[in-house]
């Protein structure tokens, strides 16, 4: 593969970076390029050093993507992060991709358990108005403010659960990177 062969490829793979970045990295690799040729080498044994450019992309795209889910926390951007890690390697495929969607599964739950327990004593108060009171309604006013405030607290604390499993993925996706990488 000649240089300009190997550079083409490799900017047409890297196109949903950013233009600054994607040239970045295109000057990074024609340098790799210049040196080898002044010491002596061809570019096809350069190209051959280097690997293959879909694997350098892969590499250098799940990098960036990690890199936008650090800077912007959401949900897409963890999405694409782990989508760009799991291309990197079957392992993660099978090991972290059942484990991510069934986490996921469960926090949708709990949002769920959660907004109910706010909601529903407002229904129960709605229905029975504001009647005279008697200890059957007195209960279902305690009841309700018990639920309202567990429905509070499960959403406090779901929402730093949330943020810590999102920190730990990001963590384990460069953790990931790096190994691909051989850091």
């Amino acid at each position: 593969m000649t240089r300009r062969e190997f550079m083409d490829e490799l900017g047409a793979l890297l196109g949903d970076l950013p233009d600054k970045e994607r040239l970045d990295i295109l000057a990074d690799y024609t340098e790799h390029f210049l040196i080898g040729i002044k010491q002596g080498k061809s570019e096809h044994e350069i190209a051959e050093s280097l690997g293959s450019p879909k694997t350098i992309a892969r590499e250098l795209l799940a990098g960036y993507r990690i890199d936008q889910a650090q800077s912007n926390a959401s949900v897409s951007n963890m999405s694409r992060a782990i989508l760009a890690t799991i291309s990197l390697g079957f392992f993660n495929l099978l090991f972290v991709l059942g484990p991510f969607f069934g986490l996921i599964g469960v926090l949708i739950a709990c949002y769920a358990v959660s907004f109910s327990l706010l909601v529903a004593p407002f229904g129960i108060l709605m229905e029975y108005g504001y009647p005279e009171p008697s200890q059957e309604r007195l209960l279902l006013l305690f009841g309700s403010l018990v639920s309202v405030g567990l429905g509070g607290m499960l959403t406090v604390g779901l929402l730093r659960f949330t943020k810590w499993i999102y920190s730990m993925f990001l963590k384990y996706l460069q953790f990931n990177v790096q190994m691909i990488r051989g850091k």
